[in-house]
């Protein structure tokens, strides 16, 4: 289902949140949920499926969630509290899915003054594009009967990028960074999932976790005192097998990233080419 399945169905099958804003409701995702979306062979808590969730009002002190998360965690500066909606969902995919060079390239083709940086309108297109060229944005189609279309970037984080006027410029070194901490906190949340014994994995347990998305001929992990992973060790081994399928490494769809970048460049700004 995760792999073949829209990205509207598949949040809606793996998020187990509702709230009710008026007379719209608005459904989210814990960021466990986040991780179990992307984890094979990881089944939904009983009760909960499809359309199914817990309702949820965050104006309810006594309904406050315990995300587990550290307060600098990657997940609150989304805003709603920790939470992830249907944009943020896209948006996070999108991120995971794609290598550092490819958002390299694309910082640079809108660019317009070559320092590196790029405005709140040029990273917005910057993010259309990529997320175009993904697999997660080819098989997504907005549905409105549900609620899940894709709103762009949420204010929370444009703020993080840009200020609170969002008149500041990203830097890709910034952009790359909030990468790295998200693949280093899905590490950390599926190493923690594995409830390790005083911090320390198994070659075993970490071998059951690698075992529906590395490639044939795994070795056991070397380097390891008496056999075992530390969190540090295991988001190190974990660091470059982390796009769990969710993009393929292929020539060809670098090739056609870099051709509908030269086009979009092209069409809208002729200047940047020159580089």
């Amino acid at each position: 289902m995760r792999q073949y399945s829209t990205p509207d169905k598949v949040f809606r099958y793996f998020a187990t949140l509702q709230a009710q804003h008026h007379d719209q409701h608005e459904v989210f995702m814990t960021p466990d949920d986040f991780l179990r979306s992307m984890t094979p062979g990881v089944k939904q808590p009983d009760g909960l499926g499809l359309d199914q969730y817990r309702r949820y009002d965050p104006k309810n002190i006594s309904q406050r969630l315990n995300l587990d998360l550290d307060e600098d965690s990657i997940f609150y500066k989304l805003g709603s509290s920790g939470l992830i909606t249907f944009s943020d969902y896209i948006f996070l995919l999108t991120v995971l899915s794609t290598s550092r060079r490819h958002f390299e390239i694309a910082f640079r083709m809108f660019d317009l003054n070559g320092d590196g940086d790029v405005d709140c309108e040029e990273f917005e297109k910057v993010a259309a594009l990529i997320r175009q060229q993904s697999s997660i944005g080819s098989r997504h189609r907005d549905h409105a009967n549900t609620g899940n279309t894709f709103k762009g970037i949420n204010s929370a984080l444009t703020t993080y990028f840009f200020g609170p006027k969002l008149n500041q410029k990203l830097t890709i070194e910034k952009f790359l960074d909030f990468q790295h901490q998200l693949q280093k906190e899905i590490l950390s949340l599926e190493f923690q999932r594995k409830q390790p014994v005083d911090g320390q994995l198994s070659n075993r347990e970490f071998v059951a976790v690698m075992k529906n998305r590395l490639l044939r001929g795994l070795e056991k992990p070397k380097d390891t005192v008496d056999g075992q992973l530390s969190n540090r060790e295991f988001v190190a081994v974990m660091k470059n097998r982390l796009l769990r399928g969710l993009e393929k490494p292929k020539d060809t769809g670098f090739v056609k990233l870099m051709h509908s970048l030269i086009k979009c460049a092209r069409d809208t700004k002729p200047a940047i080419l020159d580089f």
